[in-house]
């Protein structure tokens, strides 16, 4: 609104010097402000929004996106057309199955200790996580084989030194 006032208060002004110019240079009072009623009204009717409104300082401040739950993230990871898991979904289940072969005092990356984390998953699954394309069925069998290694009572994974 004060910004309306003062485009009113500029445009009164600038309305009285054209009009003060033009008698000065010999243009009739009348014939002057006919044309500035005329050129009033031309930027009244094509309503041009010289102040924006919406520039107010300060500016508010920006609301947080809500993020997606993991389950979503984790959902449209996965491609139902092709069954290719996404690399959202592919990280997290390695990531777990590097915690549970950590509570054994194994690491997957450790090609010494290949054999005993086969004989605990089962063969051909580290060999999943080496792969460009992992699928659906493949995560499934990783998954099978996190939920085959054996915990103590408590929950968690024993720890065998």
């Amino acid at each position: 609104m004060k910004g309306r006032i003062v485009l009113g208060v500029i445009g009164v002004l600038v309305a009285g010097a054209l009009v003060l110019a033009m008698t000065v240079l010999g243009v009739p009072v009348e014939f002057a402000i006919s044309w500035l009623l005329i050129l009033t009204g031309v930027v009244l009717a094509t309503r041009h929004s010289f102040i924006d409104e919406g520039s107010v300082w300060p500016p508010e401040p920006p609301t947080a996106l809500l993020p997606g739950s993991d389950v979503s993230r984790l959902a449209w990871s996965l491609n139902p057309r092709t069954g290719v898991a996404g690399h959202v979904i592919v990280g997290r289940v390695e990531r777990m199955l590097r915690r549970r072969l950590a509570h054994h005092g194994l690491e997957l990356d450790d090609p010494a200790q290949a054999a005993q984390i086969d004989a605990l998953i089962g063969p051909g699954i580290r060999d999943v996580f080496s792969r460009r394309e992992v699928r659906r069925r493949d995560l499934e069998q990783v998954l099978d084989a996190i939920e085959r290694i054996p915990q103590d009572d408590t929950g968690t994974a024993r720890q065998e030194r």
